[in-house]
């Protein structure tokens, strides 16, 4: 009994001292995409206003003007840069939900992180360490070393368990949000026409405000849930035991630059129908991973019984 009390608390330390970790490593994560958002967002902000100085020159007299405007070039013209600046203004939209959103994530890390006491936990676990080597010395000298390393990887399955369980949740949460865009998507699917006012955004021709909100909205939600699995993925992906790996490489590169892509379907003279494909593909994209990490909680589990059956044969336990 005293070697299952003294094995429950390593567990519990070793458990603190890894939700620790890896705050720290969601922080620095968090940290990045907020740089990187806020880059991509200056960036299409000098696009926008360069598209912006054009459309004043078209408007603005010249004989080159009248000539395109006598060979329709200056209608194609015209229509080309409004339609980037609708994209763009999407873009800009939609970069200043997630900088809010990754804040709010980025404060929430840092107040957990206040609320741990790394150094004593550390104390805590070291100690520990001298009372399990001296219980083995005594009880079982001669299968000492086995069952530490039995016991080590016992407790990092575990981990790895705990993580794959918060993606599985956090993916679960992506899918939601991504049927509701999907859903949003669909009702509109009627309308293709989308017309542009600098001052006000992108408003459809036939939607109500409220409407196109609602559907801008449910796609911003689809997207942080998408980081939020992302950042999760990057957890279990950095996990492993001598017997279990999880490889996430092809999720975590998809989630960078869909909504890019479907911002660029998304605007001007396109058709939302576009849009609701690549929603449909992230869908497809997500039940996968998903399916991939239930496929590792079930080996995994597998294999944490398998251990905790030979340690048990050793101890007698």
């Amino acid at each position: 009994m005293e070697w299952q009390q003294l094995q429950a608390e390593q567990e519990k330390l070793h458990g603190q001292l890894r939700s620790a970790n890896r705050l720290s490593e969601q922080k620095l994560l968090i940290e990045g995409q907020i740089a990187h958002v806020e880059q991509e967002m200056t960036k299409h902000s000098v696009e926008l206003n360069q598209i912006r100085l054009k459309l004043d020159k078209l408007e603005g007299f010249s004989f080159m003007n009248m000539i395109r405007t006598w060979t329709g070039q200056q209608d194609e013209l015209r229509a080309e840069k409004i339609d980037q600046a609708a994209i763009l203004e999407l873009k800009i939209k939609e970069a200043k939900k997630m900088v809010t959103d990754l804040t709010s994530d980025f404060e929430q890390v840092k107040k957990k992180l206040k609320q741990i006491n790394e150094k004593q936990l550390q104390g805590a676990l070291e100690i520990l360490h001298i009372k399990k080597k001296s219980y083995l010395q005594l009880h079982e000298p001669e299968v000492a070393q086995k069952i530490e390393q039995l016991a080590n990887e016992e407790l990092m399955t575990k981990q790895l368990l705990s993580e794959i369980k918060e993606a599985e949740d956090a993916g679960d949460t992506a899918l939601t949000k991504l049927g509701q865009a999907a859903a949003s998507l669909h009702s509109a699917s009627g309308y293709s026409t989308w017309d542009t006012f600098f001052g006000g955004g992108l408003i459809a021709t036939h939607l109500k405000h409220e409407a196109l909100d609602k559907t801008e909205s449910y796609l911003h939600n689809a997207q942080i849930a998408l980081q939020r699995f992302h950042n999760e993925l990057l957890d279990v992906q950095d996990m492993s035991t001598n017997a279990l790996q999880v490889e996430t490489d092809g999720f975590v590169k998809f989630a960078d630059y869909f909504f890019d892509d479907i911002f660029s379907a998304w605007s001007v003279h396109s058709k939302i129908s576009t849009a609701r494909e690549q929603v449909s593909r992230v869908q497809d994209d997500v039940h996968n991973t998903i399916r991939r990490l239930q496929e590792k909680h079930h080996k995994a589990l597998r294999y944490l019984e398998a251990l905790q059956q030979e340690k048990e044969a050793i101890l007698q336990i």
